[in-house]
């Protein structure tokens, strides 16, 4: 290891997983992390984590977290334009990616002052797609493509959905970063070791029988 290496501030990096309404969670993490003079400087976000990671690379944090507190659930749904009479009842999240870009601007990714990545899922192969450049909130509407809550989105050339099929927690996307520390929330852990219990109890029974 040379000098500078040595010398140089370890890159840290902020991994938001999924978790829908949770994705509250993740603004308190970074408002509390900044507050501690940690600053990340790269951030990957799925699903909600991506939202929330938009918001926070653009520097727009503290004016989201104002505005979700104010939020309903009818407000919710009525921006993610879900009511009952949708077909299927699938919302398309237009008045949502609008609100963000009257209340955030429109940045492109690669013009970010952190090093931004939203986790999609490609509709056509089921892969995992890292999305670091292009519009934000296009990234983001791809990344809380929840199926059967909201539709598809086209990202660049390819129709995504929510990024937590299949990575729900990038770490992964991190370190292909380059991250020297990562920080990774995950909201969803206890439903996994409920999920768990479940299946042990049901491989248990199924022994007995």
């Amino acid at each position: 290891m040379n000098e500078a290496e040595s010398t140089r501030h370890p890159r840290i990096a902020l991994a938001l997983g999924s978790g829908s309404a949770r994705g509250l969670a993740h603004i308190g993490v970074i408002r509390e992390l900044l507050a501690s003079g940690i600053t990340p400087s790269i951030v990957c976000g799925t699903s909600i984590g991506a939202l929330v990671g938009g918001a926070h690379a653009c520097g727009h944090i503290d004016e989201l977290d104002a505005w979700f507190g104010h939020l309903s659930t009818a407000d919710i749904f009525r921006y993610l334009d879900v009511t009952p009479l949708s077909r299927g009842g699938v919302g398309h999240a237009s008045r949502l990616i609008e609100q963000l870009r009257e209340r955030f601007g429109s940045p492109r990714i690669e013009d970010l002052p952190l090093r931004y990545t939203a986790v999609a899922t490609e509709l056509s192969s089921g892969r995992e797609l890292w999305v670091q450049h292009g519009d934000l909130w296009e990234a983001v509407r791809g990344s809380i493509a929840i199926p059967g809550l909201l539709s598809p989105a086209r990202v660049g050339d390819r129709w995504v959905v929510d990024g937590g099929l299949v990575n729900p927690v990038p770490v992964s996307v991190c370190r292909a970063l380059g991250a020297d520390l990562i920080i990774a929330v995950n909201l969803n852990s206890d439903l996994g070791q409920r999920s768990r219990s479940r299946v042990a109890q049901k491989g248990r029974t199924d022994r007995e029988t």
